[in-house]
């Protein structure tokens, strides 16, 4: 049971998270620039790590008709043609795997324990889902004003970080449906 107080907890650390990764954002700017690649690349990495950081507080939902898995989904051939497989092997390994230690099979298969994968799985897509989108405003306002480069990195990286993560949590809960049934 949760104590009132902790609520009180959990709001400061999620405005602390929010202040920190707003300031972080607006230094970047000014000591980057946003034409320049290490914005770029602080466009993408620091709105992931702010709502997986804010994810394990405030876990995040996205409809259920955007986490249904479609049919071409279902058998998992499209994302592995896409390379989700070598994704997964590189997020298995350390220090990349301490980020979400809790996306893996629980050791005892119950249905509870599948049930709170499929949700921790659900959170991490709406998180990098949520991500993906913000950062393709920043690769159209960096298109918008000519800085192609700068586009153009954030654009892939905004892939790799979170497009490819979207990709596999549908791509393991397809496989999680196969394996144990509809319930997973």
């Amino acid at each position: 049971m949760r104590r009132p107080g902790m609520r009180v907890v959990r709001a400061l650390g999620v405005v602390a998270a929010t202040i920190a990764f707003a300031a972080m954002l607006l230094i970047a700017w000014r000591a980057l620039g946003g034409a320049s690649v290490g914005f770029a690349v602080a466009v993408v990495w620091l709105p992931m790590t702010w709502l997986g950081t804010v994810s394990h507080v405030v876990p995040f939902r996205l409809p259920a008709t955007v986490h249904a898995l479609r049919g071409w989904e279902r058998d998992g051939r499209v994302y592995e043609r896409l390379g989700v497989g070598l994704i997964k092997r590189l997020l298995r390994r350390r220090p990349i795997a301490w980020f979400n230690p809790g996306l893996r099979l629980p050791a005892e298969r119950s249905a509870a324990g599948l049930a709170t994968l499929a949700r921790r799985m659900s959170t991490a897509e709406a998180s990098h889902g949520i991500a993906l989108v913000l950062s393709l405003g920043a690769v159209a306002h960096a298109a918008a004003r000519g800085w192609w480069l700068a586009a153009a990195v954030t654009l892939g990286l905004d892939v790799l970080i979170n497009g490819y993560p979207v990709m596999l949590q549908r791509y393991n809960r397809a496989r999680l449906r196969a394996r144990f049934g509809a319930g997973a």
